[in-house]
C-alpha cells in the first residue's frame, strides 16, 4: 500500500490555485480551498491536459480549460464537457506544517 507522500508546506498553497506533483508515478492535483485540502488527478481523464494553476470556481468546480470538461472538487463528479470519466480522487493528510497526500487506498 502506497504510503503518505509530502507534496509542500501549508504556505505553499494559495486558496484556490490548483498545483500539480509527482506522487508515486502519478499527477496527482492538490488544492486548499475553504481551509481543507483535496487531492485528484492531476490530468484531465478526456485529453490528458494538465490541472496546474487552473483555479477552483464558483460552485467548488474544477474547468479543465483544454475542451471544457467541468468536475466537481469534492467528489470528483464530471459535471459537463466531452467527457464520462470522474475524477480519481487522492487521501489527503496535514501534519504540522506538511501536506502529505497518498495515491493507493487505505
Amino acid at each position: 500500500m502506497p504510503e503518505f507522500r509530502r507534496v509542500g508546506a501549508q504556505s505553499d498553497f494559495a486558496d484556490g490555485v490548483v498545483r500539480v506533483f509527482g506522487v508515486d508515478g502519478i499527477d496527482v492535483a492538490v488544492v486548499r480551498h475553504e481551509g481543507a485540502y483535496f487531492a485528484f488527478s492531476g490530468r484531465c481523464p478526456h485529453a490528458g491536459y494538465a490541472f496546474n494553476f487552473t483555479r477552483v470556481r464558483p460552485g467548488d468546480r474544477i474547468l479543465c480549460s483544454s475542451h471544457l470538461a467541468w468536475f466537481e472538487l469534492r467528489t470528483g463528479k464530471v459535471l459537463d464537457g466531452p467527457t464520462d470519466r470522474d475524477l480519481d480522487l487522492y487521501e489527503v493528510r496535514v501534519q504540522g506544517e506538511d501536506v502529505l497526500v497518498r495515491t493507493g487506498s487505505p
